[in-house]
């Protein structure tokens, strides 16, 4: 497996860890945390609801919030696959890569009791 892992690696800045950037109407930015989205809507303007209630209207329209909120989860369950723990792991399964597995006729014919 060579080449780029699928996702970024998660910011190291505080600021990012936990927050989308957004918009408000009057042109000021802020940080909102994704976990307490509870849902979106387009009226036509762009109100997000969180989890406790309280609204925000945002500049940005309904999928670009999705979209970095997507990519923010992706940030916060992001998995490294590293080829050396990927052929460590091919490496221990018998019989990978042509190799000769003991097998013993005696197993087969006989059931336990």
């Amino acid at each position: 497996m060579g080449g780029a892992p699928l996702f970024p690696p998660a910011p190291t800045s505080a600021i990012m860890l936990g927050v989308i950037e957004l918009t408000r109407f009057n042109g000021t930015k802020f940080y909102l945390n994704a976990d307490l989205v509870e849902y979106i809507e387009a009226t036509p303007d762009t109100v997000i609801t969180l989890s406790s209630g309280k609204r925000h209207l945002v500049k940005e329209d309904v999928l670009t919030v999705v979209e970095r909120i997507i990519a923010y989860q992706r940030r916060i369950h992001y998995i490294p696959v590293t080829e050396v723990g990927a052929a460590a792991q091919e490496k221990e399964r018998p019989g990978h890569r042509g190799e000769e597995v003991e097998t013993s006729d005696e197993k087969l014919d006989t059931l336990p009791d």
